[in-house]
């Protein structure tokens, strides 16, 4: 797994299209999070989830940030995709990855506190 990052890395082109790089990542990355919260509402009407527990899978699927940099090196290796594309795209899952975590856990908190997730038995 390291060596596959070291070779993401690599391959990330930092210096190819400037801000608008970070400008359209920032935009995958807010694109991603909204479709990804969105299903999850939807879903959860549909299947009549309780309060919260639509939001916490929304924002617990953001951390699929390794599968989103394994579709975009294949894409890259393909030549579907520009440099400039795949730096955009890595930003934005590396992004939604580290979101996952600070939002969620409070999120788990409250939910615990209110009885929506039980508690793991001993």
């Amino acid at each position: 797994m390291p060596v596959f990052f070291l070779s993401t890395g690599l391959r990330t082109k930092w210096d190819l299209g400037g801000y608008s790089v970070f400008f359209v990542g920032g935009m995958l990355l807010f694109a991603s999070v909204a479709g990804k919260l969105a299903g999850a509402h939807i879903a959860g009407k549909a299947l009549k989830w309780k309060k919260g527990e639509a939001s916490i899978i929304g924002w617990l699927l953001q951390s699929k940030g390794l599968i989103e940099i394994i579709f975009a090196n294949i894409l890259l290796d393909k030549q579907i995709i520009t440099s400039e594309t795949f730096t955009a795209l890595l930003l934005m899952a590396v992004g939604s990855t580290m979101l996952t975590i600070p939002v969620v856990h409070p999120k788990l908190n409250r939910a615990q506190n209110r009885g929506l997730v039980g508690q793991a038995s001993s």
